[in-house]
């Protein structure tokens, strides 16, 4: 987006959504990143869920784990999340800027069938699974673009929002060992996007505000297996079908709109219980060469640089959860590496994400799980290269839930 800001505003006339032609920018999709755990407890093992799952977050990972849930569960979380940018502009190293906020994050309820045999589950859920919030600063003196005292420049980018999924699935038991699964999902979110840049010289200021809204709709699918092949042993596997998105756009003056697709994402995990220690992890495959776009593009140059500019990722996570049944007290853990996908950006790290948390039992049918997550990665924007910048971003995010279970 910053390649072409200037281009247009200079010739606004050009639709928003017909960008530079070969801009690698025309296909950076912000939905292929920007994932977050679904539900404090799938947060502090690391997103370790495809054969771990056992609360209403199932639906999202694996939902034919539905079936093993035998009580009516009630389910809310709230995030906070505090997100930290700190660029190298050339030589200088500028100050740390700060962004946070606090949401809901996930909100879920289950019901089980009375069955004469084995289990059968139904789920509604809302689950935010994407944070688009993000705060970016560059400046050629420390402090500069706050105080803007002296000749000098300094800018950045802030977004706000996230993309929500609202789910209804089910999970049965189809054998002794075997359960079977299936979830509809419905997509919904914004994104607020606003670029500033100050420019001050001997003889002139210049002065950059400009706003882009997206708002986002769309519908996937998922189907999952669970398979049992004894107490201590258990695995996964889920397929997440095709997602149908559409983004809308809107400036000050004009709007538009365009539609594209993510392709297909497959996923497996295991689990493995020793006594009171839980041990799990999942990889998940997505090949993001076959993203399509749909209408809005120049469909055969859209199509040509998302071969050029997106690869295939592999996703890994692992967790572990500790029961201390005498507390009723759980303790937890893990470790995410979650792959940008987008190839533009010259990254020195992938996401890396280390979680801790613990679950704790306030009676017998009200459970309250707290998690904490670290992530950090670093890319690189060839639209400095003049300069030379290296953005570090981290970001710190506490998950707050209570589970209710008649």
């Amino acid at each position: 987006m910053k390649r072409y800001l200037k281009m247009l505003i200079v010739f606004l006339p050009a639709l928003l959504w017909v960008n530079a032609e070969g801009d690698p920018l025309d296909v950076y999709e912000m939905a292929t990143e920007n994932n977050i755990f679904v539900g404090a407890r799938a947060a502090g093992m690391g997103g370790a869920q495809i054969a771990a799952g056992d609360d209403g977050s199932s639906i999202w990972y694996n939902p034919a784990l539905l079936s093993r849930i035998r009580r009516i569960e009630l389910s809310g979380a709230l995030t906070h999340q505090r997100f930290f940018n700190q660029t190298i502009y050339g030589m200088v190293n500028s100050n740390q800027a700060q962004l946070n906020n606090t949401r809901l994050s996930s909100i879920w309820a289950v019901f089980p069938v009375p069955v004469e045999q084995g289990g059968l589950a139904f789920a509604l859920a809302a689950n935010r699974i994407k944070s688009f919030d993000r705060i970016f600063r560059f400046e050629n003196k420390p402090g500069w673009f706050e105080s803007g005292t002296g000749s000098g420049i300094g800018g950045g980018e802030d977004d706000i929002g996230g993309l929500w999924v609202y789910s209804i699935g089910s999970g049965i038991e189809v054998s002794r060992r075997t359960s079977l699964g299936i979830s509809l999902d419905l997509y919904s979110g914004n994104d607020k996007y606003s670029y500033i840049e100050d420019e001050i010289t001997d003889s002139s200021f210049t002065s950059i505000r400009w706003e882009l809204k997206d708002s986002y709709s769309g519908y996937s699918a998922k189907v999952g297996l669970a398979y049992s092949v004894n107490p201590h042993a258990h695995f996964g596997a889920a397929i997440k079908f095709p997602t149908s998105l559409t983004v809308e756009q809107e400036e000050s003056i004009y709007r538009g709109e365009y539609k594209y697709t993510l392709p297909f994402s497959f996923g497996v995990g295991a689990l493995f219980v020793i006594r009171d220690l839980l041990i799990t992890g999942d990889i998940n495959y997505t090949d993001y060469t076959q993203l399509e776009y749909v209408s809005g593009l120049e469909l055969a140059d859209a199509h040509n640089d998302v071969k050029l500019h997106y690869h295939d990722v592999i996703a890994m996570n692992l967790g572990l959860e500790y029961f201390l049944p005498k507390w009723g007290l759980t303790l937890r853990t893990g470790y995410c590496v979650d792959p940008i996908p987008f190839t533009y950006f010259t990254l020195d790290d992938d996401l890396d994400v280390f979680t801790v948390g613990f679950g704790y039992l306030l009676d017998r049918t009200l459970k309250l799980d707290v998690a904490v997550n670290f992530l950090n990665w670093t890319r690189c924007d060839p639209y400095f290269n003049d300069v030379g910048t290296v953005e570090k971003y981290k970001a710190q995010r506490v998950f707050l839930g209570f589970t209710y279970r008649i």
